[in-house]
């Protein structure tokens, strides 16, 4: 199967972007159990090496840059507050230990690691392809369909508030001055059109699917056709072989935190 990719936003298709959606899904479950079982931050910090390396092959480096301060602002919350709720016998400075900090940075990296491979899923797999994967591993048709369309309909909602923000700025509204509590207030406003549009939009897409005969047959076609290549098989093994890798330190105990409290 080869990704139909456009000319302009996305880069032109490599091994990454060729393998099957149902062998992307697998890799991104398996990322999530490498990051989600050890307590180390170095042990994190390994999976999330072979996610950048994962992110960095697809060429999907340029969706990640986007959360770039989401995923700052994460951090700083989450190592503060790890720090502060964790305990442990060594102390560093006020109420924070070594393990907590550990323990925090860990959990940043667990987070951030999760939130980049759940983009890089997204930039290296059309909506088309993620669909009818979820299709092909037995999700029912509407839930696959409803998941798909959620894809396609966040970047409408961003585009409307833009097109929203713009026709404000032309009706004299500013957005710049004032203090930054003063410059939320403005955005306020906003909330009230995007809504009703995407409302509109929704009651009209609805329509739409009325029309043309949504699930009035319970088998259908589908343009695309997907299967698993060797690529997709050798791509799992190598996920399988990491992941085991992670279970293997995880169950002699080399990746926890000694003394930590929770």
């Amino acid at each position: 199967m080869q990704a139909n990719y456009p000319s302009r936003g996305h880069p032109a298709p490599n091994l990454i972007h060729r393998l099957d959606p149902r062998t992307k899904l697998a890799l991104l479950l398996m990322s999530f159990g490498m990051v989600l079982l050890p307590e180390r931050p170095e042990v994190v910090g390994l999976a999330t090496l072979l996610v950048l390396g994962h992110m960095v092959w697809g060429r999907a480096w340029g969706q990640v840059t986007r959360i770039r301060w989401l995923l700052l602002a994460l951090g700083v919350f989450t190592i503060i507050i790890w720090s502060l709720m964790a305990r442990g016998p060594t102390p560093l400075f006020g109420g924070v230990t070594v393990q907590s900090l550990e323990f925090g940075v860990a959990t940043f990296l667990k987070l951030g690691t999760m939130m980049v491979a759940g983009l890089v899923l997204l930039a290296t797999t059309p909506a088309e392809e993620l669909f009818l994967g979820l299709v092909k591993l037995g999700v029912p048709y509407p839930g696959a369909f409803a998941f798909a369309l959620a894809l396609r309909w966040v970047p409408e909602i961003f585009a409307t508030a833009l097109r929203v923000k713009e026709a404000q700025e032309a009706r004299g509204l500013e957005w710049s001055g004032g203090n930054p509590l003063t410059r939320l207030r403005r955005y306020l406003p906003l909330l009230v059109p995007i809504f009703l549009l995407t409302l509109r939009r929704s009651q009209t897409m609805a329509w739409a699917l009325e029309a043309r005969g949504f699930q009035m047959r319970p088998k259908r076609t589908y343009l695309l056709e997907i299967r698993l290549a060797r690529r997709d098989w050798a791509a799992l093994a190598v996920a399988a072989a990491c992941l085991g890798f992670f279970v293997f330190l995880h169950v002699q105990g080399w990746d926890r935190i000694a003394g930590l409290e929770l």
